[in-house]
C-alpha cells in the first residue's frame, strides 16, 4: 500500500507543479501585453506619487528622498544599471524604458522606471534605473508564512491521496486474495469489490471466468466421479459371472484364460478404485489438520510397504526433530505411500529417503532411487492424471498413471510442493517441500 500510496502523491504533486508551471508561461506569453498594461494601471496612483515625490528634486535633495522612500513604502525600491536592466526586461520594452516610460515585468511581480535621460537629476543618473518589488518577497516573516501555507498544502494533499491509495489497495487485495484462493483450490472464491471502484470492470471479468470454470470442473469431476461409481456394479457382475463360470467349466486347459480373466478384472477394479480416490482428493477443500511427525509416519509407511520394498535395499535419514508438520495424516501418508511403491517399481537395489529442514523454515522430504530416472523434459508431465512414460506403458510395469497425479494433489491440497530431479543414486529423485507446523497454524490463522 505504501509504494502505491507514494506513487500517486509523487505523481500528483509532479503533474501539479508541472501544469502550475505550464499555464504560468502559457499565460504569459499570450497575454503578456494585456498583463502588463493591466499591472501599469493598477499602479497608476503609486507611480504617480513617486514622480511628484522624485522628479521635481535634484542632487542630495532626490538620493535622501530615495533612500526615505526604502525606509518608509511598503514596497522594495533599489538602484540598478540601465545594462543591468535591459537584460531584465523583454526585447519589447526595451524602447518604453529608454524613453524614461514605466515598464512592468508580470513575471517578477516589478516594475522598472529610468531616473533620467541626461544626467541633471545626478551624476550618472542616465545609467540607473528605479527598480521596485514587492517587499513581503524579501521579507524573512512573509517567506516563512508562505512555508507554511505550502506545508499546509502538502500535508492536505496526503489525505485524499492516502484515502484514494488505501481503497484501490484494498480492491487490489481483494483480487489478489480471489485468484491466490482460487489457484489453491477454492473454486467458490470470488472477488468482492464496490461497483464505483475502477477495479470492478476487472473483478467482473474474474468472477466470470472463475464461474467458467468451476462448472467445467465441476461437471469433470461429476462425470469422473459417475463413470467410476457406475463402473463397479459391471465389474462386481463380471467377476461373479467369472467365479460361477470357472467353477463349472472344470477344465485345466481354460485355467490359464480364467486367470487372465481374473487379473483383468482386477486391474479394472483398481483403476476405478484410483480414480474414486483422484476424484474424492479433488473435491476435498477443508482438510482435517493435525500436528504430524513425518519421521514417525514414514517409518510406519515403509513397515506397511514391507511386502513391496522386501526386494531393495532402503536406507533412510529421518530426523524426528525437525519433521513436525500440520495436515491429513491419511492424505499425506496415501501421497509418500504412492511415490514409494513408485520407486519400488523402477529402483534397481537402492532406494533412500530423507528429511531435512528447508531454508523457509519447513520440511523437505526426499525419495530416491537408481532406477533409469525420468528424462528432464518429462518431469512436469509425470504428474498429469493417466500420464505414463514410454517404457511403463508395458501391463508387465503395471500403473494407471494415477499415482504421482494423487500424490501432487494430496500436496497441493498441504500448501506444498513436489518436484522431480535427477538423484545421486542415478535415478530419480522426489522432494516434496512442506511448512512446519509453526507455518501451517500461522497461514490458516490468516
Amino acid at each position: 500500500m505504501w509504494r502505491l500510496y507514494l506513487r500517486i502523491f509523487i505523481l500528483i504533486s509532479v503533474v501539479t507543479i508541472s501544469l502550475t508551471q505550464v499555464l504560468s508561461y502559457m499565460t504569459n506569453q499570450f497575454y503578456a501585453e494585456q498583463l502588463e498594461q493591466f499591472a501599469v494601471r493598477d499602479a497608476d496612483a503609486q507611480i504617480f506619487l513617486v514622480e511628484q515625490y522624485l522628479d521635481n528634486t535634484h542632487g542630495q535633495l532626490w538620493l535622501d528622498r530615495f533612500k526615505t522612500l526604502q525606509k518608509k513604502a511598503n514596497e522594495s525600491y533599489n538602484l540598478i544599471t540601465l545594462d543591468r536592466t535591459i537584460a531584465m526586461i523583454a526585447p519589447r520594452n526595451r524602447q518604453r524604458l529608454l524613453n524614461r516610460k514605466v515598464v512592468v515585468d508580470v513575471k517578477s511581480n516589478a516594475y522598472f522606471r529610468r531616473v533620467d535621460t541626461n544626467n541633471l537629476t545626478f551624476p550618472g543618473s542616465a545609467n540607473q534605473v528605479i527598480y521596485v518589488t514587492n517587499k513581503e518577497d524579501h521579507d524573512p516573516l512573509i517567506t516563512k508564512i508562505k512555508r507554511f501555507q505550502y506545508t499546509i498544502i502538502f500535508f492536505l494533499l496526503l489525505i485524499p491521496c492516502g484515502i484514494w491509495s488505501y481503497l484501490h489497495w484494498r480492491e487490489l487485495q481483494s483480487l489478489s486474495k480471489t485468484a491466490n484462493d482460487f489457484g489453491s483450490g477454492l473454486l467458490s472464491s470470488r472477488a468482492k469489490v464496490r461497483k464505483s471502484a475502477s477495479v470492478y470492470p476487472l473483478a467482473q471479468c474474474m468472477n466470470l471466468m472463475a464461474e467458467r470454470i468451476q462448472r467445467l470442473i465441476d461437471s469433470q469431476r461429476e462425470l469422473l466421479h459417475s463413470v467410476s461409481h457406475e463402473l463397479r456394479t459391471p465389474i462386481a457382475r463380471l467377476e461373479f459371472g467369472l467365479a460361477l463360470l470357472k467353477n463349472d467349466a472344470k477344465n485345466q486347459q481354460l485355467e490359464p484364460r480364467f486367470i487372465s480373466m481374473e487379473n483383468d478384472l482386477h486391474e479394472l477394479n483398481d483403476l476405478v478404485s484410483e480414480l474414486l480416490s483422484l476424484a474424492k482428493i479433488e473435491q476435498q477443500q477443508a482438510l482435517p489438520m493435525q500436528t504430524i511427525n513425518m519421521a514417525e509416519t514414514l517409518h510406519l509407511i515403509l513397515n506397511s510397504l514391507d511386502h513391496v520394498l522386501q526386494s531393495k535395499k532402503i536406507s533412510h535419514s529421518l530426523h524426528s526433530q525437525t519433521s513436525m508438520i500440520m495436515g491429513d495424516p491419511k492424505l499425506l501418508g496415501r501421497a509418500l505411500s504412492n511415490l514409494l511403491r513408485n520407486a519400488a517399481k523402477y529402483a534397481n537395489q537402492q532406494i533412500k529417503v530423507s528429511t531435512f529442514s528447508n531454508l523457509s523454515g519447513g520440511i523437505d522430504i526426499t525419495i530416491e532411487d537408481d532406477g533409469p530416472g525420468i528424462p528432464e523434459n518429462e518431469r512436469e508431465r509425470i504428474f498429469e492424471p493417466f500420464y505414463r512414460l514410454d517404457r511403463s506403458r508395458d501391463r508387465a510395469s503395471g500403473g494407471f498413471g494415477l499415482g504421482l497425479a494423487i500424490a501432487r494433489k494430496a500436496i497441493t491440497l498441504h500448501q506444498g510442493i513436489i518436484r522431480a530431479d535427477q538423484s545421486e543414486l542415478g535415478g530419480a529423485r522426489f522432494t516434496i517441500s512442506l511448512a512446519c507446523a509453526g507455518q501451517a497454524r500461522f497461514r490458516e490463522d490468516k
